[in-house]
């Protein structure tokens, strides 16, 4: 009993790498498509890993659950661009690539899971498979959009969360001058 709680936190420390490197790769993502101004990209990368410190949480609460220690290391290192060189189709690929090792990574692990009777660690990389799944759809979206429309398509969201702002902006009290 004691080696299958063993294997079942071994599990789950891969997926705590697997998250810890999606947080970290997402939020490099997303300070340099802010700082060019992507803010819908931006919040894209945002909000996915803010979503991953949610995985997180939970593969980390069941290993403390099965008495393990949770391993902070990430799984890869992480792939930098460079200062003024953020590529919107090379984060986007790389995004794509990370959910997708993940999605295959945690359906093994779900089967792992089972043989060795865990059903509450099955369920829980089972769970988070959907998850990913979602994000790795909103990752293929914005490329195969970027792809269609260029540089174009960040311009115009840009313009639509731009105004969006500045609505919210006027509506919280900001009076224009009338001089």
């Amino acid at each position: 009993m004691a080696q299958q709680k063993e294997k079942s936190v071994e599990l789950l420390n891969k997926g705590v790498a697997l998250e810890l490197q999606s947080i970290l790769q997402y939020l490099y993502f997303y300070f340099h498509a802010e700082d060019v101004e992507y803010d819908h990209l931006a919040k894209v990368f945002k909000t996915i890993s803010l979503r991953e410190m949610e995985h997180l949480e939970r593969l980390s609460e069941r290993i403390l659950f099965l008495n393990g220690d949770v391993c902070l290391n990430i799984a890869h290192p992480l792939i930098y661009m460079g200062a003024g060189n953020f590529d919107v189709a090379k984060a986007l690929a790389i995004a794509y690539q990370m959910e997708s090792d993940t999605i295959d990574s945690y359906n093994q692990w779900a089967s792992e899971a089972g043989d060795l009777h865990d059903s509450a660690t099955k369920r829980l990389f089972e769970e988070l498979v959907q998850i990913e799944e979602e994000h790795e759809d909103t990752f293929d979206v914005e490329a195969q959009d970027f792809k269609k429309f260029g540089i174009d398509y960040l311009a115009l969201q840009n313009v639509r969360y731009g105004k969006k702002k500045y609505d919210e902006y006027t509506s919280t009290g900001f009076k224009e001058d009338k001089d």
